[in-house]
């Protein structure tokens, strides 16, 4: 599997592409990120829609972790030791970690548990759109996890979903519009980015 950076422009240009087939006129639009990685990514799209027909444009943020990234993300002193260890570490040791990594995560039998938090009560009502954004999707189960749980209290919307890449594409779900698969990213924020 191969490992490339987050390319911003490419990502942009994806998104006018790709949300073109999204677009309606005098409609209103919430943009669910899933925090960490999908919320930079949200407020691109919340970017690009405000510049389209949407005459609304909203963001909220959903948590939703396996529980080992939330403990390794919740340590702060880990967090500082991985960063300054990776900033000085090789990028093609990096990337071999990247896969070994990916590749035990892929195996795990305990991959579909996660934890969500809806960081504000969500009124999905006011909405014509809906999509939620996420930078990777791996087993999918986070995707699965976060939209089966708005399906529960809205079955009347239809909730796209959309992602920088598909590292696994046998995921239980895939992303209604996503621009890369079968490769790992390095993206800005990752602790080794």
């Amino acid at each position: 599997m191969k490992v490339i950076n987050f390319d911003q422009n490419l990502f942009e240009t994806f998104l006018k592409e790709k949300l073109n087939l999204f677009l309606v006129e005098d409609a209103s639009c919430l943009v669910i990120g899933i925090k960490e990685g999908g919320v930079p990514l949200a407020e691109f799209v919340v970017k690009y829609l405000k510049t389209t027909t949407f005459d609304k444009v909203d963001l909220e943020v959903i948590k939703c972790q396996r529980p080992s990234t939330e403990r390794k993300k919740n340590n702060q002193f880990i967090k500082k030791i991985l960063k300054k260890v990776f900033k000085i570490t090789p990028r093609l040791i990096l990337n071999g970690i990247r896969i070994i990594e990916h590749n035990l995560l892929m195996r795990q039998k305990n991959n579909l548990d996660r934890n969500i938090v809806f960081t504000s009560k969500l009124n999905l009502r006011e909405y014509d759109k809906i999509i939620v954004v996420d930078d990777a999707v791996d087993s999918g189960y986070t995707l699965k996890n976060v939209i089966a749980r708005l399906e529960e209290s809205y079955s009347n919307k239809k909730i796209y979903s959309l992602s920088v890449v598909v590292t696994n594409t046998k995921a239980v779900m895939l992303p209604d519009y996503y621009l890369y698969s079968d490769v790992l990213i390095r993206f800005p924020w990752s602790l080794d980015g």
